[in-house]
Order: C-alpha cells, then structure tokens, then sequence
C-alpha cells in the first residue's frame, strides 16, 4: 500500500482465522464487537493490498465473522489470515455532534484559547471516565484531558484543536 492510499483508509482489525466450512473469517475488530456497516474492505498482507465486497457480517464472542464475495470455503478464506483489515474513512458512520475518531484528531494542530501553539495531537488514551490528547510540542510531551472545560473547540475540517489550558498544564 502505498501512502496515499493509506490517507483514505482505516484500519480496523485483522483477520484472525476462518470459521466452519462456508469461507467465514474471524476479524479482530480495533474497537467494539457490533454488527458493523461494512461493505467493502481492503486486505492488506505482506504488501499485497485486495478489496473484498462484504456480503454478511456478525458479532461472534471477541470476532466478526464476515462472509466475504468470492469466498466460499475454508480453504480459499484460509489464504486471507494475517491480513490487517481497513475502511474507506468515508464509509465511516458519521458520530453524534462533539464525538470524534482517533483519526480524526490523530496529527492535529493544538493551540490555546490565546493563540499559543501547544503541538499536535500524537496519541490518545482512555482513563475510563475521560479520554486524553497527547500532544507533542516544543516543549516536549504534554497531557491534555477531553473534557469541556479544556477542550473548547475541535475544527475537524481545519485540523485544529483550541484548549484551554489549566494551571500548571503548561509551561508559558
């Protein structure tokens, strides 16, 4: 894959294994275990990159099981283990207003409520009640929390991220 292409996808899982004898495969899903939306996928292993029309897909214990066009038994969706799976990003399902994907925000431009460039966005983790930014500036590494008295604006279109930050958060 080259790096263009890798700007409109997605990864969202690998392929982990097959199930039963209809061609099934299993994908460890990069996220929660629901039915997803999927309609085409892009399989990519050891630098060979082909698009799979998704025919069924279903939440099986910690894998979907997906039913892919073209395979139709064990042995032929065997050849697809190992394979790490991406989405078009535009057949992402669009999230409620003032929710966001990692990718999203993954490269963002962060800058304070005063105009101060803070860095941009490299990480994201989640402490259970909150997400956190991290974003490396000039300054070094920083920990922003995703929460509204922080946070005040996110731009998607624009990349840009507006913060305010709190006492002792930062090194003026």
């Amino acid at each position: 894959m080259n790096n263009n292409n890798n700007e409109k996808l997605l990864l969202v899982g690998k392929v982990v294994g097959v199930h039963g004898i209809r061609g099934e495969v299993k994908i460890l899903p990069y996220g929660d275990c629901g039915k997803k939306p999927w309609k085409k996928l892009h399989l990519s292993k050891q630098g060979q990159t082909i698009i799979c029309e998704v025919t069924a897909n279903r939440p099986h214990k910690a894998v979907i099981l997906a039913s892919l066009k073209g395979y139709n038994d064990r042995n032929s969706a065997g050849e697809l283990v190992g394979s790490d799976v991406f989405i078009d990003k535009t057949a992402v399902p669009l999230l409620p207003e003032g929710e966001y994907y990692h990718f999203q925000l993954q490269g963002m431009e962060v800058v304070t409520d005063k105009g101060k460039k803070v860095g941009v966005v490299t990480g994201i983790f989640s402490t259970g009640s909150n997400d956190v930014y991290v974003v490396k500036g000039a300054s070094g590494e920083i920990l922003i929390p995703a929460v509204n008295d922080v946070v005040l604006k996110i731009d998607v279109d624009a990349g840009k991220m507006t913060v305010h930050l709190l006492e002792g958060l930062f090194e003026d």
